[in-house]
């Protein structure tokens, strides 16, 4: 009896009939069927391009966290072309903007939120760095916000989103670090600051958002500071970075020019490198 050839192999009903020996596995050797299932390539897995997300945080301001998120942002983009983007998440008093050199963006991720465009058409570049710019002159009321709702749709064209956060613990803070994947919490080594940082520390904790280290800025080595090795015991956790104070960090603001742009050897500039390659070298291990 001849099998039908318009009916598939695998449906052979024959009566009393054994399969096929063409179907078959036959004398240890693949039958039909065997050789016209698809093969999967082993050691091959292509994946979806999925941005990581960094949370620049610090619950004191004014410690540095725009000048250490748009530095180190400028640095990987450097290694990784358009593949990094910097997010300014400071909602109510944005000034991502400023430190490269820009008043009035044209658009911002406040008009995104408003709904007149697209989260994809509000991104521009300065410096060669892709950026997600607030308004300055935004001077509503911030409400709540699903900022990593918002940031959804961007994962699939980056490979690293760095968020500049706000400071303090409020609704603009959870909303970013619920969008985080990880963050670095920067402080200065006062205790004061050192103090307020810890709040920080309990808000990831409380949102469950990995920390990946510390970073302490504007470190002058006079006598009133906390040293190194006393920060690292007050907050118990790892110092990624340790940046000096430098007189060409605020050069380079009222420039609008990122340090490691506008003075590429000074000290501060040299430190924000490094901590740019550490952070790259980090990403590669998760």
């Amino acid at each position: 009896m001849r099998q039908s050839p318009s009916r598939p192999l695998r449906r052979w009903r024959g009566r009393g009939k054994k399969v096929p020996k063409i179907v078959e596995k036959t004398h240890g050797r693949p039958g039909l069927q065997s050789l016209l299932k698809p093969k999967r390539e082993r050691g091959i897995e292509i994946k979806p391009k999925r941005a990581r997300v960094i949370g620049i945080f610090s619950c004191k301001g004014g410690v540095g966290k725009t000048t250490t998120a748009v530095n180190i942002s400028v640095c990987m983009s450097e290694k990784m072309g358009n593949n990094v983007l910097a997010v300014d998440a400071n909602l109510s008093a944005p000034n991502l903007c400023l430190h490269l050199g820009e008043l009035e963006p044209k658009v911002t991720i406040h008009d995104a939120l408003a709904g007149e465009l697209p989260i994809e058409k509000a991104i521009t570049e300065y410096h060669g760095l892709q950026v997600l710019l607030g308004s300055i002159a935004y001077g509503e009321e911030v409400h709540l916000v699903d900022l990593k709702g918002l940031l959804e749709p961007l994962k699939a064209e980056y490979k690293v989103i760095i968020i500049d956060s706000a400071p303090g613990i409020g609704s603009e803070v959870v909303a970013a670090l619920k969008a985080c994947d990880e963050i670095i919490i920067v402080t200065n080594p006062e205790v004061p600051t050192i103090a307020s940082t810890l709040k920080t520390f309990r808000a990831a904790e409380r949102y469950k958002v990995p920390i990946v280290g510390v970073a302490v800025n504007k470190v002058r080595g006079e006598p009133y500071e906390l040293p190194i090795r006393d920060v690292k015991k007050a907050l118990g956790w790892p110092i990624i970075a340790v940046v000096p104070e430098d007189r060409k960090v605020c050069e380079s603001t009222a420039a609008g020019i990122p340090v490691v742009r506008y003075e590429p050897k000074s000290p501060a500039a040299v430190k924000f490198r490094e901590l740019g390659e550490t952070l790259m070298k980090h990403l590669t291990k998760v």
